[in-house]
């Protein structure tokens, strides 16, 4: 069985940096901030979430600090 896939979603990464992350996506590249949760394995650190303008499939990107 053959599966026709169309594209990527959204990418994960991790960052040691989430103030500076937070910035460098939202105020140099100009992505929305969607999302901010705590990461569910551990509740000291942030999930972050961004997207494009319309935050369409494959313009997400996540990062857990």
């Amino acid at each position: 069985m053959s599966i026709a896939l169309k594209g990527i979603h959204h990418l994960t990464a991790i960052t040691a940096d989430a103030p500076g992350n937070l910035r460098f996506y939202t105020e140099v590249l100009g992505l929305r901030l969607v999302k901010k949760t705590v990461n569910q394995d551990d509740t000291s650190a942030y999930h972050l979430f961004y997207a494009g303008g319309k935050a369409s499939p494959g313009t997400d990107i996540t990062f857990f600090d």
